[in-house]
């Protein structure tokens, strides 16, 4: 590769880089160093007021600590193994020795334009990033932040990986942060990078390493460190991983069945009445609708029967029903007996696999406040559905013993079908009231995100295949565009709900701004990504 004009550039504006070429003036070197010739201008596609990476491990352990270091190590991880755990957690261990405080770390997937291009390559990004996800989903500390695959349009430096992610975690966790490259002994003279900035720490799975032993030798710094393991697990290599897998961990692309989309009419649009007129309110919510459905008519194909139902169908029956009853209900819209306003809030920008705990709706009383005005006696509890069950158990192991759920009544079940999900109308649509997930911001502030990228797993949250979940987000706030702009009234910021406005305010969106502005910057935004 020869060096001109242009590659001089590149290597100029990378903050590790341009500190080895100005060092050595050795281009041989920095390739041994790792650097490749990107097509991607890394920080043109920085735009670090896009929420894309998790937080939640890191503000767990984030309190009243001092050096706060994250660890990161980069590559294809197919799959990752014990091995790179391990050499995470020696590395954790080492700053820790040194006075550290180690926060958390990531695995960041290598962007598939390079992974592809292995001749063992067999798999497909989504699928690769939820095993990732899947692998360390129980770890109090890994994460795996998938800007790198997803958010950049083609492959970079590792650097630039570490780069943005420092920023990211400065800006929006703790300024202090420092990001700590962990690798293996395989990219020993990667270290090269760290000699004048940064914190590398290259980790000897192999007693054999030529290389580790020849950087070791050659590059002396404090902020490069050279540690040697003899643990078994760390002579798995992921080509031997691949070779054992049976690949039942496969995501199925193939649902079949009934799925169902709650249309909740206009009730999550009554702060927008005194401002829009109805019909054409009416209008531009039967034509979201309709684009939704057309997606995931899309999405899923001929095996699965896309079924609709109106909420005001559903309370009709339900209170026929349920009118000699004592009902709790969970429902937003369902007026029990006793109304316990629940959320589940989950971590924004994360896989979503779980949620963190269960509060009350925003601007209401907490769950205890809820609950003790209930009355002993026998109940039945209603809500609008239940896929996996976990919110009903939890509620119920909340009450006292001398409030017995005798029953449990769910608005879906009013339906003669069986279907395997069912998704809310109203959560993808920014800034409906009681829209979206509840999710916690890196500033610990609670809101509701809507159901897109980069704030919803769409694929455990909305039964969306991993692999579709860019474009499905793309298309879906190119709905919320239409839909708003189509109002022919100017939406703003400050018009919102308070757990929206929160939102979006932390982006860096003013009171002023149109939701016509927000949906476009969002969507010029992933489109930057494609």
């Amino acid at each position: 590769m020869e060096i001109n004009e242009n590659l001089l550039k590149k290597i100029k504006n990378d903050r590790f880089y341009s500190k080895v070429y100005e060092k050595y003036k050795d281009f041989n070197l920095l390739i041994d160093a790792g650097f490749i010739d990107s097509q991607v201008e890394a920080k043109d596609f920085y735009n670090l007021n896009l929420l894309t990476t998790p937080v939640g491990k890191l503000l767990q352990n984030l309190n009243n600590v001092k050096n706060p270091v994250v660890l990161l190590s980069t590559g294809g991880f197919l799959p990752i193994h014990e091995g790179h755990i391990n050499m995470m957690e020696l590395a954790k261990a080492h700053l820790e020795k040194l006075g550290c405080t180690v926060l958390g770390g990531y695995f960041s997937p290598s962007h598939e334009d390079y992974v592809s291009t292995k001749p063992y390559y067999s798999s497909t990004l989504g699928q690769r990033i939820i095993d990732c996800q899947n692998t360390v989903k129980n770890s109090n500390w890994l994460m795996i932040d998938t800007w790198e695959s997803i958010y950049v349009k083609s492959y970079i430096n590792f650097t630039s990986v570490i780069d943005r992610l420092e920023k990211y975690l400065q800006l929006h966790v703790d300024k202090r942060i420092k990001v700590a490259y962990v690798f293996g002994a395989d990219n020993a003279y990667f270290n090269y990078c760290f000699e004048e900035d940064g914190i590398g720490i290259c980790i000897n799975r192999n007693t054999k390493s030529e290389d580790f032993y020849s950087a070791k030798a050659k590059i002396i710094s404090k902020n490069c460190i050279f540690i040697e393991n003899f643990d078994e697990s760390f002579k798995l290599s992921s080509r031997f991983i691949r070779n054992k897998e049976d690949n039942n961990n496969n995501v199925s692309s193939k649902l079949e069945g009934n799925f169902l989309i709650r249309d909740e009419e206009l009730l999550p649009f009554d702060n927008f009445l005194k401002v829009v007129n109805k019909d054409n309110l009416e209008k531009a919510r039967q034509t979201f609708k309709t684009g939704l459905i057309k997606l995931y008519q899309k999405e899923f194909g001929k095996n699965v029967t896309i079924i609709t139902r109106e909420v005001s169908k559903q309370l009709e029956m339900a209170n026929n029903i349920l009118k000699d009853k004592k009902t709790i209900s969970l429902d937003s819209y369902f007026n029990g007996t006793y109304n316990l306003s629940i959320s589940r809030e989950f971590d924004i920008s994360s896989p979503q696999f779980h949620y963190n705990r269960m509060l009350s709706r925003s601007g209401l009383p907490p769950l205890e406040e809820q609950i003790k005005i209930i009355k002993s006696g026998e109940y039945t509890l209603v809500d609008d559905d239940s896929v996996s069950g976990s919110t009903l158990k939890s509620v119920k192991a909340l009450l006292p013993k001398d409030i017995k759920i005798n029953d449990i009544f769910l608005l879906s079940s009013l339906l003669k079908e069986k279907y395997f999900d069912v998704v809310d109308l109203r959560d993808f649509i920014v800034g409906a009231n009681n829209s979206g997930l509840v999710t916690k911001l890196p500033n610990r502030t609670i809101v509701r995100s809507p159901y897109m990228l980069p704030y919803v797993n769409l694929s455990t949250r909305a039964s969306i295949h991993p692999d579709s979940q860019m474009e499905f987000s793309i298309n879906l706030w190119k709905l919320n565009l239409e839909f708003y702009k189509s109002l022919k009234v100017k939406i703003k910021l400050k018009d919102l709900n308070n757990s929206v406005y929160l939102l979006m305010k932390s982006i860096g969106f003013k009171d002023e701004n149109t939701l016509e502005d927000i949906c476009q910057w969002h969507l010029t935004s992933l489109l930057a990504c494609k």
